[in-house]
Parts: C-alpha cells; sequence; structure tokens
C-alpha cells in the first residue's frame, strides 16, 4: 500500500514537472515570437526611413538635373544669340 502510495506521487510529481516545463516551453515560444515581430516591426521602419531617404535623394538628384538642364539652355541660348549678332554685325560691315 505504502508503495503504491509513494509510486503514486511520483507519477503525480512527473506529471507536475513535465507540466512545468511544457508551460516553460510555451513561453519561451511565445517570447520568440514576441521577438521576431519586434524585429520584423524594427526591420520595416528602417526600410521606410531608408526608402524615405532615397526618395528625397532622388528628387535632388532631379532638381540638380533640371537646374543643369536650365543653365545648358541659358547658355545655348546665349550662344546663338552672340552668334546672331555677329553675323548681323558683318552683315552691316558688307
Amino acid at each position: 500500500m505504502k508503495e503504491e502510495q509513494l509510486q503514486g506521487e511520483l507519477v503525480k510529481r512527473q506529471v507536475e514537472e513535465e507540466l512545468e516545463r511544457e508551460k516553460q516551453r510555451e513561453i519561451q515560444r511565445h517570447e520568440k515570437v514576441q521577438k521576431t515581430r519586434e524585429n520584423f516591426k524594427t526591420a520595416n521602419e528602417d526600410l521606410l526611413r531608408i526608402q524615405a531617404q532615397m526618395a528625397v535623394k532622388e528628387k535632388e538628384e532631379e532638381a540638380k538635373i533640371i537646374e543643369h538642364a536650365k543653365r545648358r539652355d541659358a547658355l545655348d541660348h546665349l550662344k546663338k544669340t552672340k552668334a546672331e549678332e555677329r553675323f548681323a554685325q558683318k552683315q552691316a560691315i558688307k
């Protein structure tokens, strides 16, 4: 009788220990999932920040290109005007 009682307590203790181990595994799984979510959130925030920086840089580059094109067009126009003036002066001299 005593031996059956001891064996019953042993089985009960083993079940309790197994339940505790399972509980700890579940806590670890939950913590891992939470950490993964946080990592994804951080990665997404970083990606959005980088994309925003790239968009700003692209706009700056586009503005530089437009400004350069305007200066080139103005210079071409000035060269054409000067060439026409020289041609007109030569015609006037003749």
